[in-house]
């Protein structure tokens, strides 16, 4: 299982917020497939799919990771998958560059 968890900073106005469920919901919607947000809470965005889905979950990270709107409204990203060591911050990952 391969998972992209998303939090939204809580200060973010419901307007911003809307704009943000919409670019993460559209990235997440792609050439490579459809993987939609789990979670139930306004400020946090799950996308989580199987190895079939790894390539739509990996053009969704790099969509979002270039829009500095986004990084700028996130409060933690994390990537998760059953192997620990290919977890990260995707906050910090995308902080290096």
């Amino acid at each position: 299982m391969y998972r992209s968890i998303i939090e939204i900073k809580k200060s973010v106005s419901e307007e911003t917020l809307e704009n943000l469920r919409r670019m993460a919901e559209n990235a997440f919607h792609n050439r490579a497939g459809n993987v939609t947000n789990s979670s139930n809470d306004s400020h946090l965005f799950i996308f989580e799919g199987s190895e079939k889905d790894y390539g739509c979950l990996d053009l969704g990270v790099l969509s979002l990771g270039k829009s500095k709107t986004f990084l700028d409204n996130t409060h933690s990203w994390h990537w998760i998958e059953d192997d620990p060591g290919e977890c990260c911050d995707m906050l910090k990952l995308l902080a290096v560059r």
